[in-house]
């Protein structure tokens, strides 16, 4: 029966030797976490990376499995600073461990990244429109689980130095509070009027466990959630125990507005700006 290798193995990597190793660089300076279909915009811009190596041969680094990710981790020299881009991220809904679904950023944490950028994808709540991009100014943690190994409480937040950088791009909509469910099911109109109630403007099932194993460590943190999708469904009339006020209300909160879309840059265009803003903070 094969067991867990024990902690302190090469299963783990406190120091980010791995990154070293496998990038032949000795520092990066900002990390970014993103799906590739969202960052086609950049890999036009930046071309081939330095150096590219699977996300799995880092230690303790499971292979993402959920769809439109991708097991590849690059490092790209932009004008002397190092840029590390993870394109494809393990969900919690994976169902590993928290210790797994947090590995990469404990290491890249370890190997001295000064700031990082995490992209995700957002179900809207309410005001939020399709294709919006907005900036993660907070979250409520819904996961019913630790985000990540620790021996005991910590502190971790949102830069918001970096967080209203990444506000202030052209293309983004402002900023947001995530609600971090477990997933894979999206809330239903319940859930998602509760989840409202509760001060959140989208809902999330991976990205916080992330950035905040990196504040932890003292990495500037910001998030940046593309909506691709209404949490809830719109009730019918006279279901349930709501009038039939509150249930058009509830409606009109979940249905995108028909007739007036906002005009919206392409993500991967304003993904590349924001990447671009948050490294110059850095120079």
């Amino acid at each position: 029966m094969a067991t867990s290798p024990a902690a302190g193995t090469w299963d783990e990597d406190p120091a980010g030797a791995s990154i070293v190793l496998a990038t032949g660089r000795a520092r990066h300076d900002l990390l970014v976490i993103a799906e590739p279909a969202l960052l086609t915009d950049l890999d036009d811009a930046w071309g081939r990376p330095a150096s590219r190596v699977r996300l799995s041969f880092l230690p303790g680094v499971s292979a993402p499995g959920s769809s439109g990710q991708e097991d590849s981790l690059m490092s790209y020299d932009r004008g002397g600073l190092g840029v590390l881009v993870a394109r494809g991220r393990t969900c919690l809904f994976e169902g590993r461990a928290a210790r797994r679904t947090t590995a990469f950023a404990r290491i890249a944490a370890g190997a001295g990244v000064r700031a990082a950028l995490l992209v995700g994808r957002a179900s809207s709540l309410g005001s939020p429109q399709l294709g919006d991009l907005l900036a993660m100014g907070d979250h409520l943690n819904l996961s019913g689980t630790p985000l990540f190994p620790a021996t005991g409480p910590v502190e971790a937040t949102w830069d918001e130095p970096l967080t209203g950088v990444v506000a202030g791009v052209d293309g983004v909509s402002g900023s947001a509070v995530a609600a971090l469910v477990p997933g894979p099911v999206r809330p239903g109109p319940a859930e998602a009027a509760v989840l409202g109630g509760l001060g959140a403007d989208v809902v999330v099932m991976d990205t916080v466990a992330e950035a905040m194993a990196l504040a932890v460590r003292g990495v500037r943190v910001a998030g940046l959630l593309y909506v691709d999708s209404i949490a809830g469904a719109p009730p019918r009339p006279g279901s349930g125990r709501r009038s039939a006020a509150r249930a058009a209300g509830r409606r009109a909160a979940v249905t995108p507005p028909v007739g007036m879309p906002a005009a919206h840059r392409p993500a991967p265009v304003v993904i590349c700006d924001v990447i671009e803003a948050a490294l110059a903070t850095l120079g």
